[in-house]
């Protein structure tokens, strides 16, 4: 599966078709149940950002979408059954959240969560016209889940297909962050996938059942509100925001814009390693005490104390929550951030990193399953560093795609994980390893600066990996050369 910006995305032309729920359904919905579970504490966050955004005009996708392409001739029965099997297993696709009438969403703003019944739901496939090209396929799908992706009604998701004849049918799907995340997408890929081999063909094992990201989220909810100094996941964090005087990361690239001021972002996507590049980058880590993981945090600090000239890196890393085996293949936002923070001498060498960096990730491990709002939250009370309630924080994610169910699936092409266009006042950046090549999509503020500045660190990046994956000694000094005529931020 490839990250792409819905912008760059070339869906072939053909018959639009969309799922929809039956107005009998609609009609359930209107005296579904509430339930005491609690949106999680990202779920609420994400949809006071959201609000915060549209209040102020601001252009954000607050959705993550996919499709994929099925070489086979579409039987439009059996997807809409697939699509009903899919939504109704997954119980965080049957709820949604209500707020008061005429309320504005702020810091005070209750939601209520409320959900339907699996039997209540019908699901039909509605012929939405043809595209004749890849500008009106891609237009359609766009402002489907533009307008029909919201957390504050139900269906949350926009779902569908392209027919495309004898060229066989793209699946397209679109939800809410509220219920998503990037494992989610490339795991909905292959559910879907195989409940259509089932249901079309007859093929393959019935789908094993998934616990709910409702129960996941009322569950980590309570945890959060038990937290004392001595937690262990309050101590991590506190030991890395000790490290970097409370100070949360932010890009040591100059982005084009003001600390604290935001723009309109971008996304760009490109290779950092082929295969062969990055076995060797890997054993060159292994053999210096952490993982490939930890090396690519070597490298991404070594650029930034190059840039800098700070002592020591501190990053925001996406980790997984699905530690109960229920979880593993259900949909919902099970991430959480963690800090990776380590000294970076000044005559440190990238050997002399990666250990550092894997005793991080490693102490780090603490704090996954403790929601890092919940954890910021609390040490705001004695004087530890503040957040804003809509804020987004720059991070950094690895996923080893090789390993995730749906990323790489026989039977499946053209398959791309969507993002619509947002805002952002710094950079993040999604590292994912396929079988063929490594890759990084980046995240950061869409200006002539930003851009410059993003090119050199992509070079640097790919520069440092493939020296590192060739023997070479790897330094602050091989980074600052690396990065060239790169400007630095202020730091």
């Amino acid at each position: 599966m490839e990250m792409t910006s819905i912008e760059s995305w070339h869906p072939r032309p053909g018959e639009v078709l969309e799922i929809r729920p039956t107005e009998q359904t609609l009609d359930a919905t209107r005296s579904a149940a509430a339930l005491t579970a609690r949106p999680s504490l990202l779920q609420e966050s994400h949809i006071r950002t959201a609000a915060d955004r549209r209040a102020k005009g601001v252009p954000w996708s607050p959705w993550l979408a996919f499709s994929f392409h099925i070489p086979q001739p579409l039987d439009r029965d059996a997807l809409r059954r697939t699509m009903q099997r899919f939504v109704t297993r997954h119980g965080a696709l049957l709820s949604w959240f209500e707020i008061p009438d005429d309320a504005q969403i702020d810091d005070s703003t209750t939601f209520t969560r409320r959900a339907l019944e699996a039997d209540d739901v019908e699901l039909e496939l509605v012929d939405a016209g043809v595209a004749a090209d890849t500008e009106a396929a891609r237009a359609a799908i766009t402002e489907r889940f533009a307008a029909g992706t919201s957390p504050l009604e139900w269906p949350s998701f926009a779902a569908g297909a392209i027919d495309h004849g004898a060229d066989g049918f793209s699946v397209y799907y679109g939800v809410d962050h509220s219920f998503t995340d990037g494992v989610s997408i490339t795991l909905a890929v292959d559910d879907i996938f195989r409940i259509y081999q089932l249901e079309a063909h007859g093929e393959g094992a019935e789908p094993a059942e998934v616990g709910s990201y409702v129960d996941f989220s009322e569950v980590e909810r309570a945890r959060s509100e038990r937290l004392t100094w001595r937690t262990p996941a309050v101590r991590t964090w506190a030991r890395a925001l000790l490290s970097v005087r409370n100070k949360l990361p932010s890009t040591s690239l100059d982005i084009g814009l003001e600390p604290g001021e935001t723009g309109p972002s971008t996304r760009t996507n490109r290779t950092l390693a082929d295969a062969a590049t990055m076995q060797a980058f890997e054993q060159r880590c292994k053999a210096h005490g952490g993982g490939a993981s930890a090396g690519l945090f070597g490298i991404l600090a070594l650029i930034d104390v190059a840039l800098t000239g700070r002592s020591s890196y501190f990053v925001l890393n996406t980790v997984a929550t699905r530690s109960e085996p229920q979880y593993a293949m259900a949909q919902g936002w099970f991430i959480n951030l963690v800090p990776v923070a380590f000294r970076v001498p000044r005559r440190a060498g990238f050997d002399d990193l990666v250990g550092r960096a894997q005793k991080s990730m490693n102490r780090s491990k603490a704090a996954t399953d403790v929601p890092a709002r919940a954890i910021v939250d609390y040490a705001a009370k004695f004087g530890g560093v503040k957040v804003g309630a809509t804020a987004v924080p720059p991070m950094v994610s690895y996923l080893d795609m090789r390993r995730l169910p749906g990323a790489e699936l026989p039977g499946v092409d053209d398959a791309h994980a969507l993002g619509g266009p947002g805002t952002t006042g710094d950079v993040s950046m999604w590292l994912n390893r396929r079988t063929d090549r490594t890759y990084a999509l980046m995240s950061y503020p869409d200006n002539a600066t930003a851009a410059a500045s993003i090119d050199h660190y992509f070079r640097a990046i790919t520069e440092l990996i493939r020296a590192v994956a060739s023997g070479e000694l790897v330094g602050i000094e091989t980074a600052r050369a690396a990065m060239g005529s790169a400007v630095p931020a202020t730091s």
